[in-house]
C-alpha cells in the first residue's frame, strides 16, 4: 500500500464496494508497519473486513487480474490469517 494512502480508509473501502463490487465494506483499518532495511518505501497496509465471507474471494480475484492498483502502485491482497496470496487460476482456456 502506497504510504500516502495514510488516512484515507474512506477512498479505499469505496475502491472495494463501489468500484469493483466486491461487498459490503464493514471497517478498514489502515497501518505502518516497521521499516525494512534496504527498502526505500515505507512499510503500509490495510485490514479491509467485509460484512460477508463470499467478498473476499471477490478481492482477491482483483489481485489476480492486476487490478487492485492504489495511485497507480500495484497492491497484494491477502486472505487474513493466510500470510500468502490466494491466486485464483485463469477461467481463459489455453
Amino acid at each position: 500500500m502506497p504510504g500516502t494512502m495514510i488516512d484515507q480508509e474512506h477512498n479505499i473501502g469505496n475502491f472495494f464496494q463501489k468500484q469493483h463490487d466486491c461487498g459490503l465494506v464493514v471497517d478498514v483499518r489502515l497501518r505502518v508497519g516497521k521499516t525494512v532495511p534496504g527498502r526505500s518505501k515505507q512499510n503500509c497496509y490495510a485490514v479491509v473486513e467485509y460484512a460477508h465471507e463470499n467478498s473476499v474471494p471477490r478481492s482477491l480475484k482483483l489481485a489476480s487480474k492486476k487490478l487492485a492498483t492504489f495511485e497507480g502502485q500495484p497492491v497484494r491482497v491477502y486472505k487474513a490469517g493466510t500470510k500468502t496470496a490466494v491466486i485464483v487460476p485463469s477461467q481463459r482456456r489455453k
